[in-house]
């Protein structure tokens, strides 16, 4: 045994468990005008230098079923059993986009086999003729299980694989049989690192919240959040995903307005989220959304170059009063001045909670928690608590990596959260390429065509932000 699950990792520990969730994704595209000679053999040899640099690839989870998981080392790889080959036989990029998408459903759906002795990890290469067109690409999908790595360790890997790719030529691959050395570490759990203090007042409001009878102490206003989480679609799991792409030359305009207004990229999400849902679902009165957001910068684990479980997330209310003035908007400037507002509370919000830290955050509130596997089966039948997530993993910067190899694009996905947000917006951008945000959700927990709806009005309002044009989204 190399060391306990720490206590976030064991929410991805019980959810997949129980089985309603099921593993996040990132997905780069590799190309070179060079002749990359055999393929699959330059994949395979830099996968081998990625895996030993990575403890977490090295790992497997026991007691997924108890209250004391952990990570064991495994004592070999077989590099084939962590490499799926798909040759597309598409004819266009809107094929190949549409057969990615059913690949990463597919993934997104699926249980990891027996993660105590098998790499609950798995890299799926995706190529087609419409794809290398001008020499050779591919699309590799570096899917993982949650509680080895978190979002930002997606971007991790395809830094790692990009170097190894660029610095492996004429490496010969002597096996495909890893010998994981002994002894490896990981890096400690977060409450090894950060002291987590939690206030009597902020503790016995979060209980409170918890356990009030709402029939008698009803919330005045409670965010819409579709349909309660489902042992139905729990039973029935399908990942569905969308993918938005925002051309390279329109994300730099993006980043001046937002910096312009005071604002981030995500808080402007934010803003084009909630006017769409404000549009699209009338009958709502107030949302809530989730950030995720990284804790490296309190347990100086490099946000570049290792791989872990270091998140915490930042609750967002849009009140009655809020969504009133959205739908009260007349004119584009008056949406527009909506959106930016919401981006710039987003902002100052968030900085207030990272300036607390590590005082009264959620993430200290879990060793109260006695069952994990209880706490996430009590929300079957519940409503949600929240009405969508938005995780940002930022940019990767792969100018930095010199050789043949580069990235064009980047995005992340993750499984539908049963028992979570019914929707997730998902954002990731690569150093001179475009900006991906995709859009994940499991079947049945929200309307399909509301998840369309505000796919389009999220693009559309980043393209109108682009080409600096006021944002119509709800105006008829």
């Amino acid at each position: 045994m190399l060391r306990l699950v720490g206590n976030i990792e064991r929410f991805s520990t019980a959810r997949h468990n129980l089985g309603i969730y099921r593993c996040v994704a990132n997905t780069a595209r590799y190309s070179t005008t060079h002749d990359s000679g055999e393929l699959s053999l330059a994949i395979e040899t830099a996968l081998v230098k990625v895996i030993l640099e990575h403890p977490a690839l090295c790992c497997g989870i026991i007691n997924e079923d108890k209250n004391d998981p952990a990570y064991v080392r495994l004592d070999s790889i077989g590099v084939s059993m962590c490499i799926d080959y798909r040759t597309l036989k598409t004819s266009s990029a809107e094929e190949h986009e549409q057969e990615l998408i059913r690949i990463l459903e597919q993934r997104h759906s699926e249980l990891w086999p027996d993660p105590s002795t098998l790499p609950p990890w798995k890299v799926i290469i995706v190529q087609s003729d419409a794809l290398s067109s001008q020499g050779s690409a591919f699309d590799a999908i570096f899917a993982f299980h949650h509680a080895l790595a978190d979002g930002l360790s997606g971007v991790v890997f395809h830094r790692s694989f990009l170097h190894a790719l660029n610095s492996s030529e004429g490496d010969k691959l002597t096996s495909r049989i890893i010998k994981i050395p002994e002894p490896i570490s990981l890096p400690p759990a977060m409450e090894k690192t950060i002291d987590f203090r939690i206030s009597w007042f902020f503790l016995l409001l979060q209980l409170w919240n918890e356990i009030r009878p709402r029939w008698l102490f009803p919330d005045p206003s409670p965010p819409w959040t579709a349909l309660p989480c489902s042992a139905a679609n729990i039973q029935n799991y399908k990942s569905r995903v969308r993918i938005m792409t925002i051309e390279p030359e329109l994300v730099p305009k993006i980043l001046a307005a937002s910096r312009e207004q005071k604002a981030t990229i995500t808080g402007l999400l934010h803003g084009l989220i909630v006017t769409s849902l404000t549009t699209h679902v009338p009958e709502a009165t107030s949302f809530a959304s989730g950030t995720p957001f990284s804790l490296r910068h309190l347990t100086g684990l490099s946000p570049t170059k290792e791989m872990g479980v270091q998140v915490s997330a930042h609750t967002s209310t849009y009140t009655p009063e809020i969504i009133s003035r959205i739908r009260s908007s007349r004119t584009p400037e008056q949406v527009t001045s909506e959106i930016w507002n919401i981006a710039q509370d987003f902002r100052a919000a968030m900085a207030a909670e990272l300036a607390a830290l590590p005082n009264d955050n959620p993430v200290g509130l879990i060793p109260y928690i006695s069952s994990m596997h209880q706490f996430f089966q009590s929300k079957i039948g519940k409503p949600r608590a929240e009405t969508y997530e938005l995780s940002n993993v930022g940019n990767m910067n792969n100018k930095e990596v010199e050789g043949k190899w580069k990235v064009e694009r980047d995005f992340f996905t993750q499984s539908g959260m049963a028992t979570g947000p019914p929707v997730s917006f998902n954002v990731a951008s690569v150093s001179g390429g475009p900006l991906c945000v995709t859009v994940t959700w499991l079947q049945g927990d929200i309307e399909e065509e509301l998840v369309d709806k505000l796919a389009k009005d999220v693009k559309f309002g980043l393209k109108c932000i682009a080409e600096g044009k006021e944002v119509s989204l709800g105006l008829s």
